[in-house]
């Protein structure tokens, strides 16, 4: 093909085009045996882009839909992360997945414990994590702070930090906490619990701790049997309770052999 049959293709698609579009002239050689497949194929293309129906093109708008909705997304499970509700652990820990995951690697079955909507954000946000224009915390103004900051309220470890020890500030002692939230998979019996440990008046450290199936059942025998025994007393108050506390309804359910 010569220099001039292709700008005839040129011009014809600049004849299609808005008055603001612009071109570039390409300058092909094609075989003689290979021309009227290249000028079909060359006709179709100026034809869809014009109707703007090309892969590419439809591939571009999807892109820029799919990261509008992204950040959105992304949004909205920072403010989920970011608060005590009993998912925000696993919205946390996703997020600071991608964030850094060499650090603070994510296990994705942690994900089929989140209500429907917010499992569908998190696919909104893998999609505009694909092929990222920018990392996730530079959507957001200070968003590195914002990062760490949720990563230090959750207590989330990086991969390679050795577990506290006594010179930490935390040994083999009996500390004041907090529950704060607990994390499950439907279906399943094993649960994380995180709490707010007080080391010092003015420190707090969030913790997570994994029981399995059988630890959970013994935690949970234990916790009742224990608030059993506080409102089975003969005044049926517990020690504790003020006055206007009456005996919790949950406590009648059986007693666990």
């Amino acid at each position: 093909m010569t220099a001039e049959s292709v700008h005839q293709h040129v011009n014809n698609y600049d004849a299609m085009s808005k008055p603001s579009d612009s071109g570039r002239t390409v300058t092909f050689t094609v075989p003689n045996h290979l021309f009227d497949a290249f000028n079909e194929t060359a006709n179709d293309f100026f034809a869809t882009a014009h109707e703007g129906t090309t892969p590419a093109q439809r591939a571009a708008e999807i892109r820029a839909q799919d990261k509008d909705a992204g950040v959105d997304s992304l949004a909205t499970l920072l403010d989920v992360a970011q608060g005590d509700a009993g998912q925000a652990g696993v919205i946390a820990r996703f997020l600071a997945g991608l964030y850094n995951g060499a650090d603070f690697p994510f296990d994705l079955t942690e994900l089929r414990g989140l209500d429907d909507d917010l499992f569908e954000h998190c696919l909104a946000v893998l999609r505009l994590d694909h092929r990222p224009a920018v990392e996730v915390h530079n959507y957001f103004p200070g968003g590195a702070v914002r990062w760490q900051t949720m990563i230090n309220q959750w207590g989330i470890g990086a991969r390679n930090t050795a577990p506290p020890t006594a010179d930490a500030g935390i040994g083999s002692q009996t500390y004041e906490a907090e529950y704060v939230a607990y994390s499950d998979a439907p279906g399943y019996r094993d649960v994380t619990l995180f709490v707010a440990l007080h080391i010092e008046s003015h420190t707090e450290k969030a913790l997570g701790f994994h029981l399995s199936a059988d630890h959970c059942a013994r935690l949970a025998e234990d916790l009742l049997s224990v608030h059993r025994d506080a409102w089975d007393r003969e005044s049926g108050m517990a020690l504790d309770a003020s006055d206007t506390e009456t005996r919790p309804s949950w406590l009648r359910l059986t007693r666990i052999a």
